[in-house]
């Protein structure tokens, strides 16, 4: 709190773009632990269109595959188009909350610009149940966190924590109660059971292969040093939460959507 309280009394702006490979505005410098972020001076957006591609970018980046269709109704009801709200109801995370526009299915036909940085949204993977959320900063305002940046923060800083604070980070979150619930329908309670960061290498294949998570987390691909915590995905009783962690401030630009973390959560009461 100390270290989040001396970045917000400097009036400073970071300049990422979400959980998104290519930041609106170039950086010239980049944040530490112990820095404040520095605003960009180049307005350009800038196009990558290589593999590390992520959640953000223009409407041709995103990930192409489209849920396949359930052969019965899923029993925790549609949530594409719901107006969501996660809440911590107890742990490290008490009271703490984020609220979003879950995408409807027409965004896998036509992306457009609905998963911008900005808009309020996120993706949905109905087979899965599995949810995609921008963390860092919205428009490089460091007050103006995006959905799931308070999580991320709490996990690993502004990217200065080593892989043993973030598992203990991870360990203090398990148990953790959430309600997640959608405006004029159902809530879900549920409990953190599990939290992993994925490699840098595993973390690309998840953007590209959504429906495949069980084997990407089972293949295990990339450096075994990046990998930390873990969680079990066997059966389609939870939630699945997506989001972006940063990675080696030698990285540049780059570090902001280096990582990717899942966290899951079961199902324990449906409210209708």
């Amino acid at each position: 709190m100390k270290k989040i309280s001396l970045i917000l009394s400097f009036i400073v702006v970071m300049v990422i773009s979400g959980c998104s490979s290519t930041p609106s505005r170039e950086i010239t410098n980049v944040p530490s632990d112990n820095t404040s972020p520095i605003e960009g001076q180049n307005e350009t957006q800038t196009e990558n269109n290589n593999l590390t591609q992520t959640p953000g970018q223009s409407s041709e980046s995103g990930p192409t595959e489209k849920p396949t269709p359930t052969p019965t109704p899923d029993p925790l009801g549609n949530l594409y188009d719901c107006e969501m709200t996660i809440e911590f109801t107890s742990g490290p995370l008490a009271s703490e909350s984020t609220s979003f526009t879950v995408l409807g299915e027409d965004y896998f036909t036509d992306r457009g610009d609905k998963f911008d940085v900005g808009k309020g949204t996120g993706i949905y993977y109905e087979p899965q149940h599995y949810f995609i959320l921008h963390s860092s900063y919205i428009g490089g305002i460091i007050n103006r966190a995006l959905e799931a940046e308070f999580i991320r923060q709490y996990l690993e800083l502004f990217g200065g924590a080593g892989p043993m604070t973030i598992q203990v980070n991870i360990d203090n979150l398990i148990g953790s109660k959430a309600v997640w619930s959608c405006e004029g329908g159902s809530s879900y309670v549920t409990e953190i059971n599990g939290v992993i960061r994925l490699s840098h290498e595993a973390s690309n294949r998840l953007w590209l292969e959504p429906l495949n998570i069980p084997q990407i987390l089972e293949d295990r691909e990339g450096l075994a040093s990046e990998w930390v915590g873990a969680i079990d995905v066997n059966d389609d009783s939870r939630f699945l939460l997506g989001f972006c962690g940063w990675g080696p401030e030698s990285l540049g630009e780059e570090r902001y959507t280096y990582y990717r973390y899942l966290m899951s959560f079961d199902l324990i009461e449906i409210i209708p």
